[in-house]
């Protein structure tokens, strides 16, 4: 009795475990249209130089946290974000670890469209890594205000 209950428990957390070590994925049929005003540009750099840009959004709803792509691709593509800029994302909120951001598929500001994901929704910079959290950089989880 007492095996079948620890073969149990392990069943248990070895699965929960593959779960967490599982990437979560960019969900084409969530994807939803954010509107608003950018309150604040983060970037997460990594040991390797990299750096994952972040957007902390005030839409009619609330504050959103938008995880956009490396500065690298977002600068190749000739794009970039200033506090106060009136954009609008379309994106699918995905689950993490840590929080459920909005991962940008497009974003347009004035007449200019930044294609961040293909149709299948994966990312169009270069090797499609999405990162520890979907901005393409492995950074450490830190913790902002408008992530929930």
């Amino acid at each position: 009795m007492m095996r079948t209950l620890i073969r149990a428990a392990l069943v248990v957390v070895s699965t929960a475990a593959l779960a967490a070590s599982q990437p979560s994925k960019y969900d084409r049929t969530t994807e939803k249209a954010y509107s608003g005003t950018i309150k604040a540009v983060a970037s997460y750099p990594t040991a390797d130089g990299a750096v994952g840009v972040h957007l902390d959004l005030r839409t009619a709803d609330g504050m959103v946290s938008v995880h956009v792509a490396p500065a690298l691709y977002i600068g190749q593509q000739n794009f970039w974000f200033f506090a106060e800029d009136q954009i609008e994302v379309i994106g699918s909120r995905v689950t993490t670890e840590w929080n459920t951001p909005v991962w940008a598929k497009a974003i347009m500001k004035g007449s200019t469209v930044l294609s961040l994901r293909n149709d299948d929704g994966t990312a169009k910079w270069a090797g499609a890594a999405e990162g520890t959290d979907g901005c393409g950089v492995a950074h450490q989880p830190l913790p902002r205000a408008t992530e929930y």
